[in-house]
């Protein structure tokens, strides 16, 4: 107690004080990344610090000092560049704000002298993406209710976006697999960066990149620009920002997913070289090891850990290394419960033991090659491993207990008996190189090319339940055991060009070519997607509003272990020759900005997917209907013949953090369906026909200091689909097997409903930043049906449901 009134003490001693804190930053060309001198930067939020200017040096560089914490505007502004205004800029006491900014240079048109800002805080990083793309500031992953600061479960609130799991953070765009997902991270692309990853999917329960190492990054669900390559749904392109190069800076943060600890600062007091580094534990893990009971045994575990050192060239280029990485594991362990329990995971018959690694390092070097181009170089490394062990236990009923209205059982173990056994491991190095030219103010070009080298070994065997196979019933059988590479390469060119003020046009090319191969059996295969054009077009009509076209031609490898599958009976992979999953977008949109903080935004989009792997055999089997969830799966013989479409039409209204709240309102209709091996059109797994978001949030000062937030979110979807139970096969493999001619024939009773809240309390004190927050997770505790899952007792299936109410709170302290 006596702690508690220090510590109301100290808060109330240091929110005496008037506190302010620095603005600064550098301001570059957009297109050449040339440093921009005499440029002003000028706040213009109403009050004392209303028209504080500085104005950039030789090295494009700008410093504000005394500014009153609190949200700013800022305006900037240079002859023969288009002014660009800044909104809800959040200043606290804890930490500087080191702001980086790139503006275009201006067109001017005869007789034109009008000017406007610029100030559509949406619109994406990349200039070349004019549909379905988005930025998204670190503010919106920890402000939208029950994002978690995961970058991927904010996306879910943006219009053609839902989660398919609530307990992980795969994300279905436009109705496609989570799979067709693209990660990029420093202009390079990564493995899936998620804690507990299954081979396969690029989502997962827990996200390895800490929100806090993030800056502004872009967000696209179709069409996109010619340099994302390997993806037919949708690609984060995630930029790490710069450790504060004057000054060391700390954060902590303790909550219910995790503890960590951030550090920043220069390496010498007259360097402009910086660090920044990021390490975090699973509180879970924690409350374990303090004996702390969290309703279930099996305990989750992870860490992770990022890091970026940043080393200015002077006004030449810059060289950077950065990396992030993490490992997670979890035993789900029923052999040694004496009485039945209330378990959050697992199955009922077997103990399960998961764990999985990831990690990628790398270095990004640019150089102003002249005035008006410049060179850019990514090389990386990676690494990603993915282990499980199941083992069937097999024990007999000791007792009946009846307590609290409730029946347990009492067990005595008989014997436990393998029944899987796996190693996934995945390597890969590889680069982006890129040259990038601004040829004049209405034309710029970007060519370059990605390759990366994979290594693969893949091991797995498993026992064999099935008893009508009398042969090889209950023995061991191999299932992978591979060793291989693989080498993707991806060139592309890019060219914006606007030939006139209100017409703008992007358009590029790119191609990708595939070669895998397996050691053991010494075959090699190569699959080209050989030209895939893309093209973007931008009409703007009246002020403020915008036609929007876009079209292109997109392929996928397929998930790496699919290719190493080895069918019983068989000595080596036998769908080493898949090609690649294509697809085309077509993309029409209308953006109109209403006054000067609300934006609407309507598209309407058509996807045709062709090359999809399905079943040689007659089968309703597609792999576009995999890549989300906990399970891996096991191809038959596949081929290249399946197909698919997606359409429909998306309503965005948005009002951004102006007088102190903001909203975000997103509608999507749409229709997905697929053709697998038996000619019929079928619904997709994914296919819930519509999803609705609403979001709101406002914010109060509450005292001279202390600032509260609250917020809260909607979200509507429609009735997931599945499959009739094909009884007498899931008791042969003791799991849940669908009648394959019944595939997704029905519909669950009831539709997704979600209602998530979001508190937090703000103090700026001397120095320090003080945050409190929590967010409810399904308030309303609504039991979402998932799926159903196979249970030895009859009827032999059981409903899943998605998470309950969940209530994650978190401390942060920034100093």
């Amino acid at each position: 107690m006596k702690g508690i009134f220090l510590l109301a003490g100290v808060f109330c001693f240091t929110s005496v004080y008037s506190q302010t804190q620095t603005i600064r930053g550098k301001v570059t060309d957009k297109e050449s990344q040339q440093v921009l001198k005499s440029v002003s930067v000028q706040i213009t939020t109403p009050g004392i610090d209303s028209g504080k200017t500085a104005i950039t040096d030789n090295f494009g560089e700008y410093l504000i000092e005394n500014v009153g914490v609190g949200r700013h505007s800022i305006l900037v502004k240079r002859t023969e560049y288009k002014p660009l205004l800044l909104n809800n800029i959040i200043v606290s006491s804890g930490k500087e704000v080191v702001l980086n900014i790139e503006i275009e240079e201006e067109i001017i048109e005869i007789a034109e002298v009008k000017i406007s800002v610029k100030q559509r805080q949406t619109q994406p990083n990349n200039e070349n993406a004019l549909v379905s793309a988005r930025l998204f500031t670190v503010d919106e992953t920890d402000r939208f209710a029950g994002s978690r600061g995961d970058p991927a479960r904010m996306a879910s609130n943006f219009a053609g976006v839902q989660g398919a799991d609530d307990s992980r953070n795969d994300i279905v765009v436009r109705g496609n697999s989570p799979q067709g997902v693209l990660w990029r991270l420093e202009g390079i692309d990564i493995p899936n960066p998620n804690h507990f990853a299954i081979p396969g999917t690029t989502g997962g329960p827990v996200s390895i990149i800490n929100n806090k190492i993030l800056a502004n990054s872009d967000f696209f669900t179709g069409a996109f620009p010619a340099e994302y390559g390997n993806s037919t749904a949708g690609a984060f392109d995630l930029k790490m920002r710069n450790g504060n190069n004057k000054k060391r800076e700390y954060s902590t943060q303790f909550g219910f997913l995790g503890w960590d600890l951030l550090a920043e600062g220069p390496f010498s007091k007259n360097s402009k070289s910086s660090y920044m580094a990021t390490y975090r534990y699973s509180t879970l893990a924690l409350f374990e090891t303090l004996n702390i009971k969290i309703g279930t045994d099996a305990v989750p575990q992870y860490q992770d850990a990022s890091f970026k050192l940043n080393f200015p060239l002077g006004t030449k280029g810059n060289l950077s290394f950065f990396g992030i990485g993490g490992s997670s594991k979890i035993n789900i362990l029923i052999s040694d419960k004496k009485e039945s329990s209330g378990e959050l995971y697992g199955d009922d018959d077997r103990d399960q033991l998961f764990g999985s690694r990831m990690g990628i390092a790398g270095s990004a070097f640019t150089w102003n090659i002249n005035s008006r181009s410049y060179f850019k170089g990514v090389i990386a490394v990676s690494h990603q491993t993915v282990t499980a062990e199941h083992r069937l236990v097999f024990r007999h009923i000791t007792d009946t207990i009846f307590s609290a209205g409730e029946t347990k059982f009492r067990y005595q173990l008989d014997s436990l008996i393998p029944n899987l056994d796996y190693r996934f491991r995945i390597n890969s190095v590889g680069t982006h190189l890129f040259v990038n030219t601004k040829i004049n103010s209405r034309t710029s070009i970007r060519y370059g090319a990605q390759i990366t080298r994979y290594g693969y070994k893949f091991q797995d065997s498993a026992r064999n339940f099935d008893f009508v196979d009398t042969n090889n019933y209950w023995k061991w059988f191999t299932r992978w055991n591979s060793t291989g590479f693989g080498l993707l390469l991806q060139p592309y060119v890019q060219m914006k060009w606007q030939p006139r003020k209100k017409i703008l046009f992007s358009a590029g090319l790119t191609s990708q070519v595939f070669t895998i191969h397996d050691d053991e059996s010494g075959a090699t295969h190569s699959s080209v997607s050989a030209i895939q054009p893309r093209l973007g077009f931008r009409y703007s009509l009246a002020k403020g509003q915008f036609i929007n076209f876009g079209a292109g031609m997109h392929s996928q490898i397929q998930p790496a272990y699919t290719y190493f599958y080895i069918l019983p009976g068989n000595s080596k992979p036998h769908n080493l020759g898949m090609g690649m999953t294509k697809s085309t977008h077509l993309v029409l949109g209308y953006d109109r900005m209403i006054g000067k903080d609300k934006h609407a935004k309507i598209e309407t989009y058509y996807q045709n997917l062709s090359n999809i792997p399905v079943e040689q055999r007659s089968s309703s089997f597609s792999l576009a209907n995999t890549g989300s969830g906990f399970s891996r799966f096991f191809p038959d013989t596949l081929k290249n013949t399946g197909t698919g479409y997606n359409y429909g039409i998306e309503f965005t209204f948005e009002k951004s953090f102006t007088k102190g709240y903001y909203y975000l309102t997103s509608l999507s209709l749409f229709d997905a369906k697929y053709k697998g091996s038996d000619g019929v059109i079928r619904n997709s797994d994914f296919n819930t026909n519509y999803a609705f978001n609403t979001l709101i949030a406002k914010e109060w000062k509450v005292s001279k200091r202390g600032v509260l937030n609250a917020g809260g979110k909607i979200t509507l979807a429609g009735a997931r689909r599945y499959s009739p139970m094909d009884t007498a096969a899931s008791k042969r493999q003791r799991e849940y097997i669908e009648q394959d001619a019944l595939k997704n024939t029905l519909r669950f009773g009831s539709s997704y409903a979600r209602f998530d809240i979001r508190l937090s309390y703000k103090i700026n004190a001397k120095k320090v930043t003080h945050e409190f927050a929590i967010d409810i997770v399904n308030a309303s505790n609504r039991k979402n049906i998932l799926k159903y899952s196979y249970t030895s007792d009859a009827p032999n299936y059981r409903q899943e449901y998605q998470l309950g109410l969940l209530p994650l709170f978190y401390y942060k302290l920034d100093f």
